[in-house]
């Protein structure tokens, strides 16, 4: 039985007859896709610390820091030049890196998903990717298709983003003897109308949170974020930064040595000056769209049941 698009499902770019569906799809795949590499950063991170990248199957490393080399080479094109081993992986790689034994636990406990679910859901997303990687124009069907795939993914994805971006912290307090008294020590004496911070655990991840203050500009630059931790970005699983400004958190593992998260909280106890009047929107994309920057609501969008 036949298919057909309907006229508006196409479009004329000059000479070229534009599928807009295409772009519809793309959109959502690009999606779902970043989430998921967030979601694997997370779990290899959150499982082994600053040393993950050791974890990763040998061979699979060794493709990945070789293409990683390339990527350097094509800086003139104005990319963030961060390595970020996770987002050089293809989906394919993706999926191997989502689905080793060794962060199991940690990416169902991220997602409420089995890995191999996740595995068969994304291997047949890949399938349509590749249609469009190829120019081919994509039916009403094929997007049906991914439609389903997507829902069939979304539990799975709001499950993270309840945890990691809106899920219970644990403040940590000046008597616990690490961080937290790590932390008041480092602010003692500080002008609280300046700098008002807290550090906390989330899981497997503790959170450096600078909250809203009266201070000049209202938020915080991404590329100055990224330079001013330059030499702690191994160790940073993402910037997490309120869509409304005035406030971010340092996204780190828990399982960090002391001596490297000590450093982190110096850092961070310095209040680098990253902030700025510049919308997130009228940012530089090399900067705002990093692998390392994250966003989150002033309020939960969701009733997250996780």
């Amino acid at each position: 039985m036949g298919e057909s698009i309907c006229d508006s499902d196409l479009e004329f770019s000059g000479e070229l007859l534009i599928p807009r569906i295409n772009s519809v799809a793309y959109q959502q795949i690009y999606e779902v896709e970043a989430w998921f590499r967030r979601i694997c950063l997370t779990a290899w991170m959150g499982t082994f610390g600053s040393s993950w990248t050791d974890e990763i199957n040998s061979g699979l490393r060794k493709n990945l820091e070789s293409r990683m080399r390339r990527n350097r080479q094509r800086l003139y094109l104005g990319a963030e030049s961060q390595d970020d081993l996770i987002w050089a992986a293809t989906q394919g790689e993706l999926l191997q890196l989502l689905t080793a034994d060794a962060v199991a636990t940690s990416v169902l406990s991220l997602t409420g998903a089995e890995p191999e679910f996740l595995k068969g859901k994304l291997d047949e997303i890949r399938e349509i990717r590749n249609i469009l990687a190829h120019n081919r124009a994509l039916t009403r069907r094929a997007h049906t298709i991914l439609a389903g795939l997507l829902a069939s993914l979304e539990k799975a994805v709001e499950t993270f983003r309840a945890s990691t971006l809106y899920g219970q912290m644990d403040i940590l307090d000046e008597a616990d003897g690490w961080l937290g008294s790590h932390l008041a020590g480092l602010l003692h004496g500080n002008d609280w109308f300046r700098f008002q911070a807290f550090v906390a655990r989330h899981g497997d991840l503790i959170g450096y949170t600078s909250l809203p203050v009266e201070r000049g500009g209202s938020w915080p630059d991404a590329g100055l974020l990224l330079q001013a931790f330059q030499d702690h970005l191994d160790n940073i699983v993402a910037f997490c930064l309120n869509k409304s400004g005035d406030e971010f958190t340092v996204l780190a593992p828990s399982r960090l040595s002391q001596e490297v998260q000590f450093s982190l909280c110096e850092k961070f106890s310095e209040n680098p000056k990253v902030w700025s009047n510049v919308h997130f929107s009228a940012q530089s994309p090399k900067f705002v769209c990093s692998p390392k920057i994250w966003f989150y609501e002033n309020r939960p969008p969701f009733r997250g049941d996780a």
